[in-house]
């Protein structure tokens, strides 16, 4: 039902898109027919397909950007989203999508398990993570995930007050797709209080989650759990955990 919600709104805004670019390739058309000077003629048909160009080159793009995070968020596959990064890479020709990828990087580094490169990279890149509120709170999200990981509570725990200070913003400024209820329940586990944890996780609205989203919330909540000293229902999350996240690092990771 999730994958049917989100692929209806990525095939409605592409519907949308494409009808845009009819109507102008239409426009263009009819000034080429109506038009009577040669010259003019020859001017707008050589504009018209330099744009149509430019056009279909950023589609194909965007669409193999779509399917790398597709691969990454829904399939959780390492393997291929790295596949599809480096032929867009290869393909992006005017360097488009090169800050986009500062973001994928990103949470690649953190699936791989890589959690100190991923810290790296985000410093490397910080003044592009800070561009907008979105991606500081990207920013600032993925370095919590990374000290979680590495247990590194007092890092980690220097970190929620800023994403809390991003909590402040008006809607309008950020966007609502974020789950604080997650951020919540990461900071109760890292002062120790684990049954409050599990409670914050639970509050965490999954319909609104992608299948990378579900894997860390399930592990993270199950690592909670273990440490309330809920063993059964703790190896179960993170045993769903592992079977959503297919290759993520958390699959093969100790609890």
């Amino acid at each position: 039902m999730k994958k049917i919600f989100w692929t209806s709104i990525y095939s409605g805004k592409k519907l949308m898109l494409w009808c845009v670019y009819l109507i102008f390739v239409l426009y263009i058309v009819k000034l080429v027919i109506t038009t009577e000077q040669t010259g003019a003629k020859l001017i707008f048909a050589v504009i018209g397909a330099i744009v149509v160009s430019v056009v279909l080159l950023f589609e194909y793009l965007k669409r193999k950007y779509d399917h790398m995070i597709y691969s990454l968020a829904m399939d959780c596959s390492i393997p291929q989203a790295e596949a599809l990064k480096q032929q867009l890479i290869e393909k992006d020709i005017f360097h488009g999508f090169r800050r986009s990828i500062y973001i994928f990087d990103a949470l690649l580094l953190l699936d791989k398990g890589d959690y100190q490169g991923c810290l790296n990279h985000l410093a490397a890149h910080e003044a592009f993570f800070r561009s907008t509120y979105d991606y500081l709170f990207i920013y600032y999200h993925t370095q919590l995930h990374c000290y979680y990981f590495l247990n590194q509570h007092e890092q980690a725990e220097q970190v929620l007050p800023a994403l809390l200070k991003l909590k402040q913003l008006k809607k309008k400024q950020l966007s609502g797709l974020y789950s604080w209820e997650e951020i919540e329940g990461i900071k109760f586990y890292l002062q120790g209080r684990n049954k409050k944890s599990v409670e914050a996780f639970e509050r965490v609205d999954t319909t609104l989650l992608n299948n990378r989203e579900q894997a860390y919330l399930f592990y993270m909540m199950g690592r909670s759990q273990l440490a309330a000293g809920h063993l059964a229902e703790g190896n179960r999350l993170i045993k769903e955990a592992r079977l959503i996240g297919t290759t993520l690092h958390i699959k093969t990771v100790g609890a």
